[in-house]
């Protein structure tokens, strides 16, 4: 009975400590809320908030350029170096010449490309125009020659795996290391695009961040710029372990 009444007193102890604890915090979060006003004011409050409108553009065009840019990344990775295709070596060859060929230089090719679908202005001419990483690809390349040697593909089809079930059932496993790093240089490439967008995209209803980062100069230029750097920033901390595991020891299997 004594037992009871003691832990009834420390629960109605610990609840009269936390309402206080909140009483006496609210007038600093109240502080706080106002001067966070203050500070992104010119952000909110620019143009009726079309902040926000970029913001979610971004999160579109980010978000589904990068799942099409790694699975493509990966995929062709994997088949230029477990796979017998041919032409490799020119395949090779061509995704070495693309990464050497500045994006200014494909720019227009590109907008020609996508104003004959229809699709210019749109943000999803924007992600077809922007999902293709030969970095990535080469890398991929690059990680499973090293984790996927012939003796190991020869065992795979000595028990009945076709090429998709390599893939599968090698590939994919022994790719997460990878993944991240094709994921975190992919997205650092996407969320900071600036040629692309800009010769793509006219309507500012349809602008993405790094173009309308432009309008900021001179109010809010800097607050606006540490809030397109936080992004990249997060998610190499999310992933550093991962990443640095992937950058220095390509033959690791997992």
């Amino acid at each position: 009975m004594e037992i009871g009444n003691q832990r009834r007193n420390s629960r109605l102890i610990k609840v009269t400590l936390l309402i206080m604890t909140f009483w006496a915090s609210f007038p600093v979060f109240w502080i706080l809320r106002d001067v966070g006003r203050m500070i992104f004011a010119p952000i909110i409050y620019f143009d009726n908030g079309i902040f926000f409108t970029w913001l979610k553009n971004t999160s579109i065009f980010v978000g589904s350029a990068l799942s099409i840019s790694v699975i493509c990344c990966i995929t062709a990775g994997f088949v230029l170096a477990v796979l017998d295709v041919p032409f490799r070596r020119f395949l090779l060859f061509a995704t070495l010449v693309t990464m050497l060929i500045p994006i200014t230089a494909m720019a227009m090719p590109l907008y020609v490309m996508i104003d004959a679908l229809g699709l210019n202005d749109t943000l999803l001419g924007l992600i077809l125009a922007s999902s293709f990483f030969p970095f990535g690809a080469l890398l991929s390349y690059l990680y499973y020659t090293s984790v996927l040697p012939p003796d190991l593909v020869g065992m795979g089809r000595i028990d009945g795996l076709g090429d998709f079930g390599i893939y599968r059932y090698l590939g994919i496993p022994l790719s997460k290391s990878l993944i991240s790093v094709v994921t975190f240089f992919c997205f650092v490439s996407l969320w900071n695009s600036y040629h692309l967008p800009r010769v793509l995209l006219n309507e500012p209803s349809r602008s993405i961040m790094s173009i309308g980062i432009e309008a900021f100069y001179g109010q809010g230029t800097t607050l606006i710029a540490i809030v397109m750097v936080i992004p990249s920033v997060l998610l190499y901390l999310a992933s550093q372990k991962t990443i640095a595991r992937g950058i220095f020891s390509g033959a690791v299997k997992e």
